[in-house]
């Protein structure tokens, strides 16, 4: 969740705390605002909701229809498409493989719907290279490739251009903060070397992205 922050996201904000000896992640709720009469709920809803879908058909969510939807019903659909967009390519770098539609949502104001912060970001375990996305990228394609991300690129009102630039720029900044991160978060040199090069910048995950 920092990381995707540090990387240019809209993601909730978290602190890592101590309590009974244990870690807790705190993570800042963005459902909630205050006002003069004190707390009040902000409507939002699911994209599995979005997409008019149960948890049993949830299978057949996509990045495509996702983009459908922001396109003719959220404000400022070019700004969304491209932090989403964005959020697709973070999950594929680092390993977060359980981007379901539950994981998405919108905020709706009665009138129009834009997209909440980011959250539930976190790398999965994974024995092998080969990992897949829970929504699909492009057509019936949900492999955890940066070269699925090129060929949807369109769908988000992005050139295969700026689609690798958002590539680069990621890549670049993950392994910038990569160590500083870590340190924050405590994280032994044992965890570091098991999640590099294999949640994190999985060399599986950026084969022919160039294509």
């Amino acid at each position: 969740m920092r990381l995707a922050a540090l990387v240019g996201l809209n993601v909730a904000p978290v602190k890592l705390e101590k309590a009974a000896n244990k870690d807790v992640l705190l993570i800042e709720r963005f459902d909630r605002k205050h006002t003069s009469g004190g707390w009040s709920r902000k409507a939002m809803v699911s994209a599995l909701t979005l997409f008019g879908l149960d948890d049993m058909m949830a299978r057949y969510a996509s990045y495509e229809t996702f983009t459908e939807i922001i396109r003719h019903r959220f404000n400022n659909p070019k700004e969304t498409l491209k932090e989403l967009f964005s959020r697709l390519v973070f999950n594929i770098l680092c390993g977060n493989t359980d981007d379901h539609a539950r994981n998405h949502a919108a905020f709706w104001n009665g009138k129009e719907l834009s997209l909440t912060p980011a959250y539930d970001i976190c790398p999965q375990g994974r024995s092998g290279n080969i990992a897949s996305q829970a929504m699909l990228i492009s057509g019936n394609n949900n492999l955890s490739q940066l070269k699925n991300c090129l060929e949807t690129a369109h769908n988000f009102h992005l050139s295969k251009e700026n689609a690798r630039e958002i590539f680069e720029q990621q890549k670049a900044l993950i392994e910038k903060y990569w160590d500083a991160v870590c340190d924050e978060a405590k994280i032994s040199e044992v965890d570091k070397k098991h999640l590099w090069g294999r949640q994190f910048l999985n060399p599986y995950s950026m084969e022919s992205e160039s294509g």
